[in-house]
């Protein structure tokens, strides 16, 4: 009886033991299952990862990281944590796609580029109205109109000459047909082929640059050391015959855009440390011929005011802004021989700004109309200027077509042509041998002579010089016309 007691009562003690285990467990149950499920869904990272270089996203793929797809397609989440060594892993979840992203602790050098990437979208700042614009469909350029430019009167208190007619082109001519898609005009395209087989070459925020600069840009053109010594020798007979006779010679080599603009070029077409332009720089220099170098007044006006731009983005020709940096250089030299030639300052003049036909890039594509540029147009107030003393008319051709022509007759694309300023009547006379690139130094040099006469030839004619009555003989040059100028018999009668 008292054995069966004592197990009675063992029993009871057991019962009442597991009775009060059992409302323990259930009541710690729910907090023990919500530990155990955030310990799931925030597990610790595996840190000694390599850093993963690129996305990948679709189909649940991996690339050096855990899976951390949701198989239930929840919204995506975005969490990120930082690393021990500093970088900081950021994690993006969304459906089956998976994406894991370091960057990399920050390094203390800082690491400079010549330019940034292109960004295709328009530029927000429109500097002096040359800023990148663009049609609705993307990257074809166009400008807007001009704010004042410190050091600029462009008060318009003056009626100044336009530089383009309006209402001539034809939309159905080969100027005005695409020959590359819009789409494809940016940075770094190079288009052989366009309009007379040209080849664009697409550089940064709207600069076009002409393919037939190229061979001087890089260096590949050289002359050789026994050709350049004959050109040199040809260029000191002409300076010898032109001191004999009494007047002086000055020969003026304008730089191609991109040795001005280089670093608007694309990438991957460095310029050349020691060009043909040196050479024949060097060589007249050592032979005593007076030549002004372009690029030393056009580098410093640019480096001065960044925002004056120099050249034409869609053309392969300087503007007066350029041509004017040059054209100071220039009357400095002829001011120590010539004394009563005027030389004005850009106080002198007011600048307005003006649509241009000057955009032989965007011509030679096909997209003519279809692009406006803004050029730089001088006037001088004190309306002390030359009148036009006659011409020698030519047809007008490419582009030309569409420059204006003055009411007295002067107009760019005239071969020959005079004027005579009578406020200047104790000033030398001019004569110059040119090409094209002397259109933007006309307005200047007109002013600062007595007579001049241009005349767009390198034919170096001793009886025409003499019969001009010039004292001064001025032979402009663009760098990528430099050997059709040293070409030519060094004098003729």
């Amino acid at each position: 009886m008292k054995k069966t007691a004592i197990i009675l009562i063992a029993a009871l003690i057991v019962l009442t033991v597991a009775a009060l285990t059992a409302c323990t467990d259930k009541a710690e149950a729910p907090e023990t299952y919500t530990e155990t499920a955030s310990q799931t869904s925030k597990a610790p990272r595996d840190t000694t990862k390599k850093p993963v270089t690129e996305t990948v996203t679709g189909t649940g793929s991996e690339s050096e990281s855990d899976s951390d797809a949701e198989p239930d397609g929840s919204d995506s989440e975005t969490g990120a944590a930082t690393e021990a060594d500093g970088s900081k892993t950021e994690i993006k979840r969304g459906g089956l796609d998976t994406a894991v992203i370091t960057t990399a602790k920050p390094e203390t050098t800082t690491v400079t580029t010549e330019r940034a990437q292109p960004d295709p979208s328009p530029s927000a700042d429109p500097g002096d109205g040359y800023g990148l614009r663009t049609t609705a469909g993307g990257r074809v350029h166009t400008y807007a109109s001009a704010p004042s430019i410190e050091y600029e009167d462009n008060s318009e208190s003056l009626p100044y000459m336009p530089i383009k007619i309006t209402g001539n082109t034809d939309p159905n001519a080969s100027y005005n047909r695409p020959q590359v898609k819009e789409s494809d005009i940016y940075p770094g395209l190079v288009y052989n082929g366009g309009v007379d087989y040209s080849t664009t070459y697409v550089g940064y925020d709207g600069f076009l640059f002409c393919g037939d600069t190229m061979s001087d840009y890089d260096g590949t053109a050289q002359i050789t050391p026994n050709r350049l010594a004959t050109l040199m020798d040809n260029m000191k007979i002409r300076n010898d015959w032109v001191e004999s006779v009494g007047k002086k010679m000055y020969i003026v080599i304008v730089p191609n855009k991109n040795s001005v603009y280089n670093d608007y070029m694309p990438d991957g077409y460095p310029m050349g440390s020691y060009r043909r332009m040196d050479q024949v720089v060097n060589g007249l220099r050592e032979r005593g011929v007076n030549v002004i170098d372009g690029r030393d007044a056009l580098l410093a006006a640019k480096a001065a005011n960044p925002a004056r731009c120099l050249y034409y983005k869609t053309d392969t020709h300087w503007n007066c802004h350029g041509a004017f940096e040059v054209y100071k250089d220039l009357m400095s030299k002829v001011r120590a021989d010539f004394p009563g030639a005027v030389a004005h300052t850009r106080a002198d003049y007011q600048v307005n700004y003006a649509e241009t036909y000057m955009k032989d890039q965007t011509y030679y594509i096909g997209y003519y109309d279809a692009t406006s540029e803004i050029g730089p147009v001088y006037t001088l107030k004190s309306g002390q200027t030359a009148t036009f003393a006659g011409s020698q008319p030519r047809d007008k051709w490419g582009q030309y077509v569409f420059c204006y022509t003055w009411p007295n007759g002067y107009s760019d694309h005239l071969y020959y042509f005079k004027f005579r300023n009578d406020y200047n009547s104790s000033a030398p006379s001019m004569y110059m041998l040119r090409d094209s690139y002397s259109i933007a130094l006309t307005p200047f040099l007109k002013d600062s002579f007595y007579k001049s006469t241009y005349n767009w030839s390198f034919y170096f004619s001793k009886s025409e010089i003499l019969n001009s009555g010039a004292d001064v003989i001025i032979c402009e040059t663009v760098e990528k016309n430099m050997m059709n100028f040293l070409g030519q018999r060094a004098l003729a009668d």
